[in-house]
């Protein structure tokens, strides 16, 4: 009987210890987007494919407090930062 429960235990804890390291290693492997904290927080259908969030480049625009879009001249108000 002892031999059992032993046997048991063994087979429940390589089963366990297995599937945890299958997650660990996903979760490791996991590189977060630069936006993934409006992805959790607040995700737009836009950004929705196939019922997935999309993940790929997103363009990013930035307006100064008192921005007038009528005075806005394109020529020598958009900076665009490089990576």
């Amino acid at each position: 009987m002892l031999y059992l429960f032993s046997f048991l235990f063994l087979i429940v804890g390589f089963v366990a210890g297995w599937l945890s390291a299958e997650r660990y290693l996903a979760f490791m492997d996991h590189e977060r987007h630069d936006f993934e904290e409006l992805f959790e927080q607040n995700p737009h259908p836009e950004i929705y494919q196939e019922g997935k969030i999309y993940r790929g480049d997103y363009t990013a625009i930035s307006f100064e407090p008192g921005f007038d879009p009528d005075q806005f001249n394109p020529d020598t108000d958009i900076i665009r930062d490089e990576e």
